[in-house]
């Protein structure tokens, strides 16, 4: 996936669900939008919420479960 110029691996066969990575980003809502498209097209439900972590903006993206 790419995202604001840079590429961003995301090993989705290892996103399981209830589990949770974190995307270092300044423009969230721009981020927000590819991953919720990308989570759509695999079919993955997620929750996606805007976090400072370790003093670096960015979003964190959990897994809740597949789509039926």
């Amino acid at each position: 996936m790419r995202i604001q110029s840079k590429l961003i691996e995301v090993e989705w066969n290892k996103f399981v669900p209830y589990s949770s990575f974190f995307i270092p980003c300044l423009d969230v809502r721009a981020m927000k939008q590819q991953v919720k498209a990308e989570c759509k097209r695999m079919k993955f439900r997620v929750f996606i919420k805007v976090v400072t972590e370790n003093r670096i903006r960015g979003i964190r993206v959990w897994r809740l479960s597949d789509i039926r």
